[in-house]
């Protein structure tokens, strides 16, 4: 957990921008006057005079940090550390910028930069005029002396990174988990998870950074040395002091560590099943015993409660929780919509966004890809129907007939299909589709048994879904559902020297043996292996094959073909076989003391004649020394 505390790009990038200007920052509707000099790093806003990276030229545009945007115009500010794009947004303007990108979407439309926003020093370099003007501002230069004067006003601001943007605001927390503390100004929120369980914050100053880990379904009262004992898991370093701690509000068990990268102060209170982890960083040592600044630290740390009160309007509130709905807002690709509060999200995939219930029965998808010039939505529907109907066997899946819907006023066609692995138990999907701009928008709910099905949390989904206009660093997305799949590749193996000419599409297990090359067909997969000096013949080797799968998955073997091939210029023994759910295809032969063994492994359902030809032209491809 320690290593959130190390600085990434993302935190250096904004760390000045997000920094609360104090005295110097314009309150709501006033009037801004701003004074620098190219090649100066001093500035003025409104008279007061600051510190601040030295503006220059770039491409013939003044590029300046971009704090003296956000604390000057009231502008909110955010970053999305995967694309590198910042976001402002000022009274009814919306911009977003990305480092090294000449392209800014303004409100939704994209407009060219004479310069593109830049680091310099750890500091986000911004073009000034651009902004400035977008903002309502007016920028004037003096070519003798090289400042530049702007004049504008600052806007309301509806939220952002800092404390001076939530007026009245003297206590932050989270109402779904229940917990409060003290707010003090310049602690600015940094990250948060989507279940929210994980908090962090840094200090403007640079002084400190904190987290505040939340963790449901534990042991209830769990005893002194068991809280430090599951505290303990968190840290790492050298243990300056581990204790519990009962005075005040709420007792907690106390770890005190410290290494080359600072001093850490873990704690955990507990309440009922909830258990509450903090953990309170500062770089300098000295700064840590500094009893002044201590004290400091402690009146915040010590303000912490497992209480959250909702009725109190002084208390800022982190959660999005609603009716029992979370509310995941996506930047990059631009949507938003409302999901069970107790469901995870996944690791990104590709273009792919992944929820899903606790269970893991019940799952949704978010698939975004980019509209060709000349495509729509019914042809887009009717390939990715064709597609299913060509990945399972027509006894193992079941279609309805399309529906016409809308979402979010857009015009959208919803499909739902079934499909089994044993012809027992069947699982269900609903996808719908809808086309908005330059993009192609795909929603995929995943329902393990046909039975969990639900009718409300599709329209609920659907219902709080809002698409915007996606970041101007989203380029090209191809959909992967368009894919030439006549196409292929061939595949050597280093350590042997034989290759195969595979499907393209077909995804390669790039960490497996060095005698073997394998590949995911979809659900199955195939290899292709290499054995010296086995000192068995490649019928028995086939033999061997079939007993092993017969004992580890308990199955009746049931041969279908058996016949000889030649592959390789030799001959191969080929045998295909049913084993339960699944139908291998192996076929064996031996050249030059070294065996070859390929074998395809699928289940029945998804064994069409598409995929059988797939595999017998892989086989009749290899080549060996």
């Amino acid at each position: 957990m320690k290593a959130i505390w190390k600085l990434g790009l993302g935190s250096l990038l904004l760390w000045n921008a997000a920094v609360p200007a104090g005295a110097w920052a314009a309150d709501s509707g006033k009037q801004v006057h701003i004074e620098l000099t190219l090649g100066q790093d001093v500035l003025k806003v409104n008279n007061e005079a600051i510190t601040v990276e030295k503006p220059y030229i770039s491409n013939g545009s003044t590029l300046v940090p971009l704090r003296v945007i956000t604390t000057a115009f009231g502008a909110v500010l955010t970053w999305d550390s995967e694309t590198k794009t910042v976001g402002l947004k000022s009274g009814q303007t919306s911009l977003s910028l990305q480092i090294g990108s000449t392209t800014a979407t303004v409100n939704g439309v994209q407009e060219t930069l004479e310069a593109a926003p830049e680091l310099q020093n750890g500091t986000t370099m911004v073009p000034l005029r651009f902004i400035s003007e977008k903002f309502g501002a007016k920028v004037a230069y003096d070519d003798a002396t090289k400042q530049i004067t702007i004049t504008g006003s600052a806007e309301a601001s509806s939220g952002g990174s800092s404390i001076d943007t939530d007026l009245g605001k003297t206590q932050i927390g989270n109402s779904y988990y229940g917990w409060s503390m003290k707010y003090p100004t310049g602690l600015i929120k940094d990250y948060q998870s989507f279940q929210e369980d994980f908090v962090g914050f840094e200090d403007a100053d640079g002084e400190f950074r904190m987290s505040v880990q939340a963790e449901t379904g534990v042991t209830e009262n769990m005893s002194e040395d068991a809280l430090i004992s599951r505290l303990s898991d968190e840290t790492e370093g050298k243990v300056l002091k581990k204790t519990f701690v009962k005075q005040g509000q709420m007792p907690y068990a106390l770890i005190v560590t410290q290494d080359d990268d600072g001093v850490f102060e873990h704690r955990a209170y507990q309440s009922g099943d909830r258990l509450y982890i903090l953990i309170f960083y500062v770089e300098k040592e000295e700064d840590y015993k500094n009893p002044a600044k201590y004290s400091k630290y402690q009146n915040l740390l010590d303000s912490f409660q497992v209480k959250f009160n909702s009725s109190d309007s002084t208390v800022k509130d982190l959660s999005t929780v609603k009716n029992g709905y979370r509310t995941y807002t996506d930047e990059t690709y631009g949507y938003s919509l409302k999901l069970p509060a107790d469901w995870e999200k996944a690791e990104n995939q590709d273009d792919e966004i992944l929820f899903y219930d606790p269970k893991k029965s019940k799952f949704i998808t978010m698939t975004i890809s980019s509209k060709a010039d000349k495509d729509s939505l019914q042809p887009w529907v009717d390939r990715v129907a064709k597609r299913f109907e060509d990945m399972f066997v027509a006894d193992y899946r079941k279609m309805d007939a399309q529906r016409s819907t809308t979402v979010d006023g857009n015009p959208a066609v919803a499909l739902r299909s079934k499909t089994t692995i044993d012809k027992k138990s069947w699982s269900a999907v609903e996808n719908v589709f809808f086309i908005k701009g330059n993009y192609k928008y795909q929603i995929h709910f995943d329902f393990e048994k046909e039975a969990d099905l639900s009718e409300m949390l599709i329209k609920d989904t659907l219902n709080s879904l809002k698409v915007t206009q996606p970041s101007s660093s989203i380029g090209d997305l191809k959909d992967a559902a368009d894919a030439d799949r006549s196409q292929t590749s061939l595949v050597r193996n280093k350590a042997y020297g034989f290759h195969v000419t595979v499907p393209a599409h077909w995804k390669q297990n790039s960490s497996a043996e060095s005698n073997m090359l394998q590949f995911g067909t979809g659900v199955g997969k195939f290899s292709v292996l290499a054995y010296e000096d086995v000192g068995v013949t490649p019928q028995e080797m086939i033999t061997h094959l079939k007993n092993a799968i017969k004992e580890e998955d308990e199955v009746e073997i049931k041969d279908i073909e058996s016949k000889s091939e030649t592959i390789a210029g030799v001959n191969a023994h080929w045998n295909v076989f049913e084993a339960g759910m699944t139908t291998s295809i192996v076929c064996v032969f031996e050249k030059d003391g070294t065996t070859y063994v390929a074998h395809g492994y699928q289940p029945n359902a998804l064994y069409t004649e598409t995929l059988k030809k797939q595999i017998k032209a892989a086989i009749l491809s290899i080549q060996v020394p």
